[in-house]
């Protein structure tokens, strides 16, 4: 799903470093990452998961605070990934222009977010969500932030069914294990699915977002 990282690499919202695991593994030896959290435990606890890397810096991000992003550190960057972030942001227009600020030159930001309204639900109250978005609205709120979209494509296809039967239907505030459990078998005929029809159906929405000169 991600690109080729290359040099300097920032996780918004590292949480317990589970993600950021996959990425340290996958990236050359070359390359720096930066992890960040608002969370002063889950800052606790990266710390001591990742202390013995020395490719890995870890800052405090309240994405709301300009401060933040300024300590951090402006046109530092080659790749930004933002996965299940944007959503959680009152003013995510406002983190967008600040995600560009940190990138350099010819920068990648890579963003998951959820799509389509109508699956707006007590799981997306329960975990935090202000909203889902529409390709469109998601589209104008990237350019208003001046990136321009190398590809935009729908994901998880099938994951679609979960929410809506557990959020919208029965009004749970979050989908039970033996739903994710069933959802795990079937990602690899999931992902043969969406090969063959383009990827233009899913509950999630992905953007490879690219800083032009």
């Amino acid at each position: 799903m991600l690109p080729a990282l290359r040099g300097d690499i920032l996780e918004i919202g590292s949480g317990l470093g589970t993600f950021s695991e996959k990425i340290i593994l996958d990236m050359s030896t070359h390359c720096h990452i930066t992890l960040t959290e608002i969370s002063s435990s889950y800052l606790e606890q990266l710390q001591n998961r990742f202390s013995s890397h020395n490719n890995v810096s870890i800052y405090k991000l309240d994405l709301n605070n300009k401060a933040d992003y300024d300590k951090v550190g402006h046109e530092k960057f080659d790749t930004i990934v933002a996965m299940n972030v944007l959503e959680h942001v009152k003013n995510d227009e406002f983190t967008l222009e600040q995600l560009y600020r940190l990138l350099k030159k010819h920068g990648m930001l890579v963003v998951l977010v959820p799509c389509h309204k109508f699956l707006y639900n007590v799981i997306d109250r329960n975990v935090g969500h202000f909203r889902r978005y529409t390709k469109k609205e998601l589209e104008h709120k990237i350019r208003k932030a001046q990136f321009s979209i190398e590809r935009m494509f729908y994901f998880n296809m099938f994951g679609i069914i979960g929410w809506y039967l557990n959020g919208n239907l029965a009004k749970k505030t979050q989908i039970n294990s033996a739903a994710l459990k069933i959802f795990d078998r079937l990602v690899p005929l999931s992902q043969h699915i969406e090969k063959l029809t383009g990827k233009k159906v899913g509950l999630s929405i992905i953007c490879y977002l690219k800083k032009e000169p």
